[in-house]
């Protein structure tokens, strides 16, 4: 990424910051990092659930999915 010297701020009349200008290469080596953490999110949102289902099966009160079962759902 630029260094901060290619951002530039846009300003109200006070002078407080209301905006950001940044360089395009910038702006989309950001947006392709924001994916890469949405992805990210997915799967470990994912574990989590998953997890959180793991004493209910052994309990009995979820039924147990075989491999199998899981992937032929996909």
């Amino acid at each position: 990424m630029s260094t901060t010297d290619s951002f530039h701020y846009l300003t109200d009349a006070a002078g407080k910051p209301e905006a950001v200008v940044l360089p395009m290469a910038d702006w989309l080596e950001l947006k392709q990092y924001y994916r890469q953490l949405q992805g990210r999110e997915l799967v470990l949102n994912g574990m989590h659930r998953a997890l959180r289902e793991v004493p209910e099966i052994l309990t009995g009160r979820q039924p147990e999915i075989s491999l199998d079962d899981f992937l032929a759902s996909l």
